[in-house]
C-alpha cells in the first residue's frame, strides 16, 4: 500500500513517498506453481483472489477474511473458502469486478465466460458471450470507474462498453451498452478518469482521444507522436493528461473538461445507466458513493411539471369557469359584490400554508378515506344536478320565495350534506367492492402503485389555489360583455341559457381562454404546494396515485446544495431557463389564440 510520510526537518515540510505492507512483508502463497493470470479485489472485510497457474487449464478462486489487529495498524488474513473449475476459453484476460461477485474469463478473440461468485465454493457459469464481431480481437481492456462496466478496446479501433443487466427472469446477463469509434488503428491503451465516467484512449498511430461514456461524447482527438505512444494516464481532477511516447519522452497536456457529463442526449434522451435494466429518463443528482454517476435527465422534471399542472387544472377549471358564469350572468349584483371579493381573497392565502395542509392533513386523510373521496367526486356533482332538476319541478309559487339571483345560496347546505354522505359511505364501499381496504386493493389486486403524497393530492391542493386566478379573469370577461348584445338576444325570445351559450360565451371566450392559460402558467410555476405535498419523486408515470417532481420544486430543493459552477449547478440554472421558456411559449401561444378569437367574435 503506497502512502506519504510528512516530516519537518529544520522546520521544512518534507513529503516522502513510502510503501506499506498492511498484511506483512511475507508473500501470500496461493499455490505450488507459477501464477500466469491474476485478479484480486480487496475491501475492508474480505479479499478475493482468482488466478490461473502456468500450464494449467483450471482457474482457482480463494476468499479470505480481513481482520484488523488490536495492537497496531496491521491486518491479518484467514482463508474462508476456495474453488477451482476448468476453463472453457483460452484466458487472455482474467478480471474480477468491484463487487467481488462477477468473474470474467476472456480470450484474445473476445470470447468470454461470465461467472457468479456469490457462493465462493461453487462458482456458477452465467453466460458464454462474444464481445466482438468475427475477425476482430481485443487489444486492451479496463474497468470503468466503479469497476462495473467493462471497456473493451479492439484491433479495429473501437471501444465497447459492456456491463451486467438483470433480465426478465431476474438473472444477470452481459449486454453491450455503447460503442465508441476511436480510429482505424488498434486501441493500445485505455485510461480511466478518477471521479467521472470518462476515459481516454491511445492507438497504434499515436493518436489521443478523450470520451465520456454516459453522455456519449467524443470530447477531443489529436495526434501526439506518429511513432506511437506507450502510456497514458489522467490526472486525479481530470484537468490534465500525461502521455509517454515510444522514445520515452513524457508529454503533459492541460485539459479544460469540466462539463463532459452533460450533453443534449443525457439531458433529454434515454440513457442506460449502470445497474439499470434498460435505458430510461432518470434524475438523481447526488449520492454518498464516491463512484456515483450523476443522472440529470430533464425529462422527469418537465413531465412532473406538466403532470402537476394538468391534474390541478382538471380540478380548478370546471369549478372556476362555471362559478364565473353564474356569478357574472345569473347572480344578482348585491350578492356578486361580496361573492367575487371573497373568492379572490383566497388568492392571498400563502401557498406554503396550502402545501403544509395538503402534505400533513389532506394526504393522510385521503389515504385513510380513499373510496370516500372518489364517492365525493361522483355524488356531489350528480347530487347538485338532481337538486337543480328537482327545484325546477317545484311549483312556481315556492320557487319565487327565493330571489333568482340568490338561489345559489341554497346549494351551500346541499353540497355539505352530499359531501358528508359520500364520506360516510367510505367503509361500506371498501367492504363491498375492495375487500375492506382500497389502498391494499389498488396495490396488490389492481397492480397500481400508491404513494400517500400523490398527484390527486396535488390536484385538490393546487387546484384550490388556481381557482381564484381563473375565476377572477373569467368572471370579468363574462361580466363585461356589452349589455346591448344580451338585451338583443333576450328581446328576440332567447332564454337566459340560450343567450349565455350563443352570445355571452363566444364574446367572452378570449378572456376565458386567457384565464385558463394564466391558471396553467401559475400551475407550472407553483413551488411550495408541489414541494410539500407531491413526495418529490422524479417519476415519469401518469398514475394519479403517484407523485412527481417539478422543475420549480427541484430548484428549491437542490440549488442550495449544488456545488457552485459544477455540472449540477449549471443544469439547475438550465432547468430555470427551461421553466421560463415553457411558460413564455404557452403564454405567447395563449395571446395569439386570444387575439384570433377576439377578432373572430368582434363582429357580434
Amino acid at each position: 500500500q503506497y502512502g506519504y510520510e510528512v516530516t519537518y526537518p529544520n522546520d521544512v515540510k518534507t513529503i516522502t513517498p513510502q510503501i506499506k505492507y498492511p498484511f506483512g512483508e511475507e508473500p501470500l502463497e496461493l499455490g505450488d506453481a507459477a501464477i500466469e493470470k491474476l485478479a484480486l479485489r480487496l475491501n475492508d472485510e474480505s479479499l478475493v483472489v482468482a488466478y490461473q497457474e502456468a500450464l494449467s487449464n483450471h482457474v482457482f478462486v480463494k476468499s479470505f477474511t480481513v481482520e484488523a489487529s488490536f495492537l497496531d495498524d496491521s491486518l491479518m488474513l484467514s482463508e474462508e473458502g476456495e474453488a477451482s473449475f476448468e476453463q472453457q476459453v483460452k484466458v487472455e484476460y482474467l478480471l474480477l469486478d468491484g463487487s467481488m461477485r462477477n468473474l470474467y474469463l476472456i480470450s484474445k478473440e473476445g470470447v468470454a465466460d461470465y461467472y457468479d461468485l456469490s457462493d465462493i465454493e461453487s462458482p456458477e457459469l452465467i453466460q458464454h458471450v462474444n464481445f466482438l464481431s468475427e475477425g476482430d480481437a481485443i487489444s486492451t481492456i479496463r474497468f470503468l470507474l466503479g469497476d462495473y462496466s467493462l471497456m473493451i478496446g479492439s484491433e479495429q479501433g473501437v471501444v465497447y462498453q459492456w456491463f451486467p443487466v438483470r433480465n426478465k427472469d431476474n438473472e444477470f446477463q452481459l449486454e453491450k451498452i455503447r460503442e465508441f469509434k476511436v480510429s482505424d488503428h488498434p486501441v493500445t491503451m485505455i485510461a480511466i478518469e478518477h471521479a467521472r465516467k470518462g476515459f481516454a484512449t491511445i492507438d497504434q498511430a499515436g493518436q489521443f482521444d478523450l470520451f465520456h461514456s454516459t453522455s456519449e461524447r467524443h470530447l477531443d482527438s489529436f495526434e501526439v507522436d506518429e511513432k506511437g505512444l506507450s502510456f497514458v494516464t489522467i490526472m486525479p481532477r481530470a484537468n490534465g493528461v500525461l502521455l509517454e511516447t515510444k522514445s520515452g519522452q513524457l508529454v503533459n497536456y492541460n485539459v479544460v473538461n469540466e462539463y463532459a457529463d452533460v450533453s443534449f442526449h443525457s439531458l433529454w434522451g434515454k440513457v442506460w445507466y449502470e445497474g439499470y435494466e434498460e435505458p430510461g429518463y432518470v434524475w438523481q443528482s447526488s449520492s454518498a458513493s464516491s463512484d456515483f454517476e450523476p443522472k440529470m435527465s430533464m425529462m422527469p422534471l418537465t413531465f412532473g411539471t406538466i403532470k402537476a399542472a394538468i391534474y390541478s387544472m382538471l380540478f380548478a377549471v370546471p369549478i372556476a369557469i362555471l362559478a364565473a358564469i353564474y356569478t357574472a350572468f345569473f347572480m344578482d349584483s348585491k350578492t356578486r359584490q361580496w361573492i367575487k371579493p371573497s373568492v379572490e381573497l383566497i388568492e392571498a392565502l400563502p401557498t406554503v400554508i396550502l402545501g403544509f395542509l395538503a402534505g400533513l392533513w389532506l394526504a393522510p386523510m385521503m389515504e385513510a378515506n380513499l373510496s370516500g373521496f372518489f364517492a365525493v367526486l361522483i355524488v356531489v356533482p350528480v347530487g347538485i344536478l338532481l337538486f337543480g332538476f328537482s327545484w325546477s319541478k317545484l311549483p312556481k309559487s315556492i320557487r319565487l320565495l327565493v330571489p333568482e339571483g340568490k338561489r345559489t345560496l341554497l346549494m351551500i347546505p346541499v353540497v355539505f350534506l352530499l359531501g358528508y354522505f359520500a364520506m360516510s359511505m367510505d367503509k361500506p364501499l371498501e367492504n363491498t367492492f375492495f375487500n375492506g381496504d382500497m389502498r391494499h386493493w389498488l396495490t396488490y389486486s389492481a397492480g397500481i402503485d400508491f404513494d400517500q403524497r400523490n398527484a390527486m393530492v396535488i390536484g385538490f391542493a393546487m387546484g384550490f389555489a388556481l381557482i381564484p386566478t381563473i375565476f377572477s379573469v373569467a368572471e370579468d370577461a363574462i361580466y363585461n360583455v356589452p349589455r346591448y348584445l344580451i338585451n338583443g338576444s333576450l328581446a328576440l325570445g332567447a332564454s337566459s341559457w340560450q343567450t349565455m351559450v350563443g352570445v355571452v360565451l363566444p364574446t367572452a371566450s378570449p378572456g376565458i381562454f386567457s384565464a385558463i392559460m394564466l391558471g396553467f402558467g401559475r400551475g407550472v410555476g407553483e413551488t411550495m404546494i408541489v414541494l410539500m405535498a407531491s413526495g418529490n419523486t422524479p417519476l415519469m408515470e401518469l398514475n394519479i396515485f403517484e407523485g412527481m417532481r417539478t422543475l420549480s420544486a427541484n430548484l428549491a430543493v437542490e440549488m442550495a446544495e449544488a456545488e457552485v459552477y459544477s455540472s449540477h449547478y449549471r443544469v439547475l440554472f438550465l432547468s430555470g431557463l427551461a421553466l421560463f421558456v415553457f411558460t413564455f411559449f404557452f403564454n405567447t401561444l395563449a395571446e395569439i389564440v386570444r387575439e384570433r378569437m377576439r377578432r373572430r367574435y368582434s363582429s357580434l
